[in-house]
């Protein structure tokens, strides 16, 4: 009788994740002391939050509409239709190229963020990158002649320097 006693009680100090009840845990969020498993956990500079608290924490950082993605968009897609013809006016000096692509993408990002009042939505970095590619495609191909390898490369180097600087890091 006394094991069963044991048992009971054993069993009434066990606690689930709030997402997967199936899965125990003794791991709590820090900022809502909600129970986690560790598939739920984000971990943080403080400790480990769980994903509805940093979704919640990020949602400040992200204050975007839909007219702040246009502009981002339009702004991004005029900075990388730019990019073929710079290209074309590098010409061989491919450091040069190197240097100045990220540039450009970085460029019409900060513009682009200047535009909007740096207000950020959750997917700008993502709009920005396609817009600066679908820009850079269209022109090299209907502008100027069609698309090199180093064109690409290019248009890589800028998209990923526009994505990066819409990225918010917490």
């Amino acid at each position: 009788m006394d094991e069963n006693m044991g048992d009971a009680t054993l069993k009434s100090e066990m606690h689930f994740c709030a997402v997967h009840p199936q899965r125990d845990t003794e791991l709590r969020c820090n900022r809502c002391d909600r129970y986690m498993c560790i598939d739920c956990a984000k971990r943080t500079p403080v400790g480990y939050t769980c994903r509805e608290c940093v979704r919640g924490h990020e949602n400040k950082f992200y204050q975007g509409t839909l007219v702040d993605y246009a502009l981002v968009a339009a702004t991004c897609a005029i900075g990388g239709a730019l990019l073929p013809f710079l290209q074309l006016v590098i010409g061989g000096f491919l450091i040069v190229g190197f240097i100045v692509a990220p540039a450009v993408g970085g460029g019409a990002a900060q513009f682009a963020l200047a535009l909007t009042q740096r207000r950020r939505g959750r997917y700008s970095g993502y709009v920005a990158a396609g817009a600066m590619l679908a820009g850079g495609i269209a022109s090299g191909l209907l502008l100027a002649g069609g698309l090199g390898l180093f064109t690409f490369l290019f248009l890589a180097l800028a998209t990923s320097g526009a994505y990066a600087r819409f990225k918010v890091s917490i």
